[in-house]
C-alpha cells in the first residue's frame, strides 16, 4: 500500500505539470484515467474500483503506466521542462522534478527541489529559504 500511495503522489505532481501544459497531454492522460480524474486531484481518495483493482493486483500496474506516460511527456516537452528545477546546492545543469522521488527531495517550507545526495550534505537547511530570510531581514532593518 506504501508503493501505491507513493505512486498516487507522483501522479498528482505529474498532473500539476500536465495541467499547465498547452500540448493537450492532460486530455490524453484524462482518457487513460477512464473517468478517474480524482487521481490527479487527491492522492488520498480511492474509489471502490480502485480498491477492487488493488485486491486483484492490477492497480499498481495501472498507476505505473500513467506515471510512465506523464513523465515521458514532461521530460520531452519544452514547456514542461522549463518548469523543472536546478539543484540550488550543487547547481548541476540537470533539470530535476519533484515527482522524481528516488533521486530528489523537496524543502517543506518553500517547495524547492534538491538532489537527495546534495540535501544530505547540507545540514543547515535550504539555501533558498536562507536567502529569503536574509533578504527579509535586510528589508525590515532598512
Amino acid at each position: 500500500m506504501h508503493l501505491i500511495g507513493r505512486s498516487r503522489e507522483q501522479l498528482k505532481l505529474l498532473g500539476d505539470y500536465l495541467g499547465l501544459c498547452r500540448s493537450g497531454a492532460l486530455k490524453e492522460l484524462s482518457k487513460r484515467l477512464s473517468h478517474r480524474n480524482y487521481l490527479l486531484e487527491s492522492p488520498h481518495k480511492f474509489s471502490v474500483a480502485d480498491l477492487q483493482q488493488i485486491a486483484e493486483g492490477v492497480y499498481e500496474g495501472f498507476l505505473k503506466a500513467l506515471i510512465e506516460f506523464a513523465s515521458q511527456h514532461v521530460y520531452h516537452c519544452d514547456l514542461c521542462t522549463q518548469r523543472g528545477f536546478i539543484c540550488q546546492i550543487c547547481h548541476h545543469q540537470d533539470i530535476i522534478f519533484p515527482f522524481e522521488f528516488d533521486t530528489t527531495v523537496r524543502c517543506a517550507e518553500c517547495r524547492t527541489v534538491f538532489h537527495q545526495s546534495c540535501q544530505a550534505v547540507v545540514r543547515k537547511g535550504c539555501p533558498r529559504c536562507a536567502r529569503r530570510r536574509k533578504y527579509q531581514e535586510q528589508n525590515t532593518v532598512s
